[in-house]
């Protein structure tokens, strides 16, 4: 089998990191896979060097705009003489351009949809020109099933639930946790919370740093790890100095060693107003934080009631108390982390997400198809 993955770019997000998990599992089976960036913008290649590693063939396939005939020429004509099996698709562009290429030499798509965040794009042509190719690929698929049910009822169409994966994290010695805290500028002991993801408006990371504020009142050496990076970057930094947690906040910007920044903190704390199935909540659980996190979209399925502590959107002094209950009570934190490492040791295994991935792209490849046909 020959697959396709087509992505907006390969800088270090949720989607993205999913095709590093995705060939770990093809490397182990021998499934030829190519992967497109349909962007170099701004670390936009980031993830190429890693996923060449792994055994990838990565290219860029990069337009001034979405509509470029010849990156859409030029990538027809790629998939045509590739003979892919199926191409899959991540994120709106990818789904644009990979799901008319797909209609134009007669490949199957497989679109999978990450976030709940249905119309909140600002771009209303872009929107419904992607609508119109999700009501036409050949199968869809949500990373959880709050994002299922909301494309169901968006395009009144079947979507399998195929919860992301996550692999298991490869431990750090005590000297090696020791060293990335010093070279952080952590204290040895200091209380560490830590975030991952864009710094965008969905993420809610302005109520973050209201909740650790006062946290910080109760826990002055109480230090907030966040990691990535987004448009929002500057106005979040000029929030963190009036609120005066310069000595407590550490923007570490885009890393490709999150397992590790996960391994030197105590909590995973998300204040997200808006989630499909986080890989973020999903590898800090992998290593046994305890999270508090907003009960948004299917982050309360994997945190269910023993692996952490929910708390509703938008309301900064519950996550504030709920940080402080955990930070007060580490044998408690303890038995909360590892509740979240069994259950996703257990339902969100790399190995068996993949080859539920793998059973969809061959039910609907001509080969499968014909046989079907027969029978």
């Amino acid at each position: 089998m020959r697959v396709l993955q087509v992505i907006d770019s390969l800088r270090i997000g949720g989607a993205q990191k999913l095709t590093l998990t995705f060939m770990d599992e093809a490397r182990k089976q021998g499934v030829d896979v190519t992967i497109v960036s349909l962007s170099e913008f701004k670390n936009g290649m980031a993830l190429a060097k890693p996923l060449e590693e792994k055994g990838a063939k990565v290219l860029l396939f990069s337009g001034e705009k979405l509509f470029s005939l010849n990156r859409l020429r030029e990538f027809t004509r790629f998939v045509r003489e590739g003979n892919f099996s199926v191409i899959h698709t991540h994120l709106t562009y990818a789904n644009i351009i990979g799901g008319i290429a797909g209609r134009l030499t007669g490949t199957p798509v497989v679109t999978s949809l990450h976030s709940t965040a249905v119309g909140q794009h600002a771009n209303f042509l872009r929107d419904t020109i992607e609508n119109i190719m999700l009501r036409t690929t050949t199968r869809l698929i949500g990373v959880g099933q709050k994002v299922a049910d909301v494309y169901k009822d968006m395009l009144n169409r079947d979507v399998v639930v195929l919860p992301n994966a996550v692999a298991e994290n490869i431990a750090l010695s005590a000297d090696e946790r020791a060293a990335l805290r010093t070279q952080i500028g952590l204290d040895t002991e200091q209380p560490t919370l830590v975030t991952v993801g864009r710094l965008s408006v969905d993420k809610g990371v302005d109520d973050l740093l209201d909740a650790f504020a006062q946290v910080c009142q109760t826990v002055p050496n109480a230090a907030l790890l966040i990691v990535g990076d987004g448009i929002l970057r500057e106005e979040l930094e000029a929030r963190s100095q009036t609120l005066s947690l310069d000595e407590n906040v550490f923007w570490l910007g885009m890393r490709d060693d999150v397992p590790n920044l996960l391994s030197i903190s105590n909590i995973y704390i998300s204040a997200s107003r808006r989630e499909g199935l986080p890989l973020s909540v999903l590898e800090a659980m992998m290593a046994a934080l305890p999270m508090v996190v907003t009960a948004v979209g299917d982050v309360p399925k994997l945190v269910g009631d023993d692996a952490g502590l929910l708390v509703a959107h938008s309301q900064p002094n519950e996550l504030a108390q709920a940080a402080l209950n955990v930070l007060a009570m580490p044998e408690y934190g303890k038995a909360l982390g590892n509740a979240g490492l069994a259950r996703v040791r257990a339902e969100y295994g790399a190995e068996q997400w993949f080859m539920r991935l793998m059973k969809i792209y061959t039910e609907i490849t001509p080969v499968a198809r014909e046989q079907a046909h027969v029978q």
